[in-house]
């Protein structure tokens, strides 16, 4: 294959999927107890750019339609000029749960939305028991810092995360079949 074929073919595969390269949101859950109190955390992982319109929600017993709307608590983010040229931040949601009672029971769930362009990044259920001694058993939680989800739901479009994977692969298989 000619040389100006691959690139005539990379731009022409950039224009159809009119892929944008961004930042890449991650969704992290976590557990924190500090004597009777357990806190559920949602920590959104974002670009400034990326915070415009996003959202934070926490749902408990939601399986399928976890969404602002359903949700316990919610974050509305939003871009902030003194953070511009930052190349990633977080925003935290976090949900107390004060009192060791059988209300607390149930399967909690972080989710994320953003607007531009459109994601739903889902978390990993938190199950939820209180024992009865009055403690808190938490299982599926997973440890600070480990990524759950950058892809989305497969219900949308793909991130800016996944695209720019693809994108490399493809340019990556590119110059390859040049070289051949």
């Amino acid at each position: 294959m000619a040389s100006g074929r691959g690139c005539w073919a990379l731009a022409t595969l950039l224009a159809i999927v009119d892929i944008e390269l961004g930042g890449c949101m991650h969704l992290l859950s976590s557990a924190s107890q500090q004597g009777k109190q357990l806190s559920l955390i949602c920590t959104l992982w974002h670009t400034n750019e990326e915070a415009e319109g996003a959202m934070v929600f926490l749902c408990k017993d939601r399986p399928s339609d976890c969404s602002p709307e359903t949700s316990l608590k919610h974050l509305r983010l939003r871009r902030s000029p003194e953070m511009d040229g930052v190349s990633e931040r977080s925003s935290q949601l976090e949900f107390p749960l004060t009192e060791a009672t059988p209300s607390a029971n149930g399967t909690y769930q972080c989710c994320a939305k953003s607007q531009t362009p459109e994601i739903l990044l889902q978390g990993h259920f938190l199950s939820v028991s209180v024992t009865e001694t009055g403690n808190y058993t938490v299982t599926g939680a997973k440890l600070t810092g480990q990524q759950e989800s950058s892809h989305g739901n497969g219900k949308g479009p793909l991130s800016p995360c996944a695209l720019q994977e693809v994108l490399v692969m493809l340019a990556t298989s590119l110059m390859v079949l040049q070289a051949l």
